[in-house]
């Protein structure tokens, strides 16, 4: 049924034409330029994209109305308009019941590209989350700076990018599968729906959160291989869930920044992460104070708490090990969003 309807596109030439209005010029940005040598953070900037309420807890219910969300991904899939509503639903028709028509208009906004429809129905079928379409905007690049964002499709070279979102999500689904039969769990990983992007100027922001919804550029700075992809999601995933860091890590955070300044020296011991934003650590730089702070503490809370529960040696000295507000910012933020499990040994004595 779903495979003639979507045949049945092939016959709508109006609804061709709008589809490559609402993101041809986005599926060919420019050529990529060398970036692998570059050091840039995830940057977290604040985008002004349509609101949706918190993400629930894996397996959950989504917190919307079923015939709500089959209209929200019809706007994330196609940045439905009245223009553009009726050829759409010529094809999927509102008639449809939630799955099938959502399964539908993925289908139809990928057709297109198979491979990318697969992995586009795939991501749905596990997470909820849908792989749309940021609109064209101009925002914050996280530097105090703008930036002119386009909608852009992971198509072909960039199809890469969506598989990789694909095995993110599904490692953080055995982590935190792993972790809730430790204790009880609530930070949320999905479902969400990912704004797809590319910047004409610059490579940055390389992903922001906005409530559920995470924008991706396909060609960010640090967006580059599947560990850097799955960190930088983990990061804006934590953003989603966040409500409590301006209240609780803030403190630590302003000792800390009292103590350094900008002074990487002093601050590396208190890094949760090696990332750098204009020679700063990125948890002490820019205007995001104790949120960015507390997204690396999140970040490598993971990062550790993975290789303990995969069985291999952290690769480095626990995070907590270090100076007394690194253990204090550690155990706040286990107890907030994982139950309080910490996986990390404790630290060795004088440590």
């Amino acid at each position: 049924m779903l495979a003639r309807m979507v045949l049945r596109s092939r016959l709508f030439a109006v609804l061709l034409g709008l589809s490559l209005l609402a993101c041809g010029a986005g599926d060919r940005p420019p050529a990529l330029r060398a970036i692998a040598a570059v050091t840039a953070p995830p940057s977290s900037v604040t985008a002004p994209i349509d609101p949706a309420p918190p993400a629930p807890a894996p397996g959950a219910e989504v917190a919307i109305g079923p015939d709500l969300r089959a209209e929200d991904a019809e706007r994330v899939l196609f940045l439905a308009t009245d223009l553009r509503t009726d050829a759409v639903r010529r094809v999927c028709p509102a008639s449809l019941s939630t799955e099938p028509r959502i399964r539908c208009l993925l289908a139809l906004r990928y057709e297109d590209e198979p491979p990318s429809r697969e992995l586009a129905l795939t991501l749905y079928s596990e997470t909820g989350s849908l792989a749309g379409l940021l609109p064209e905007e101009t925002s914050e690049d996280g530097r105090g700076g703008k930036v002119h964002l386009l909608p852009a499709r992971p198509i072909g070279a960039n199809r890469e990018q969506l598989a990789w979102i694909l095995d993110a999500f599904r490692g953080y689904r055995r982590f935190l599968t792993e972790l809730a039969a430790l204790g009880p769990v609530t930070f949320r990983d999905r479902p969400v729906d990912l704004r797809f992007f590319y910047s004409t100027s610059k490579q940055a922001p390389s992903a922001f959160a906005v409530q559920r919804n995470l924008g991706y550029n396909l060609y960010g700075v640090v967006n580059i291989s599947a560990e850097a992809v799955r960190d930088t999601l983990f990061h804006e995933v934590f953003h989603l869930n966040d409500g409590w860091s301006a209240r609780a890590l803030a403190p630590i955070h302003a000792r800390i920044v009292a103590r350094c300044g900008k002074k990487s020296a002093c601050l590396a011991p208190y890094s949760p992460t090696e990332t750098m934003m204009d020679g700063v650590y990125y948890a002490f730089a820019g205007r995001g104070a104790a949120r960015e702070y507390a997204a690396e503490l999140a970040l490598r809370y993971y990062r550790e708490s993975r290789e303990i529960l995969e069985g291999k040696p952290l690769s480095t000295l626990p995070f907590k090990c270090g100076p007394a507000e690194n253990r204090e910012a550690w155990r706040r933020i286990a107890r907030e969003f994982f139950g309080g499990v910490d996986p990390v040994p404790e630290c060795p004595p004088g440590s």
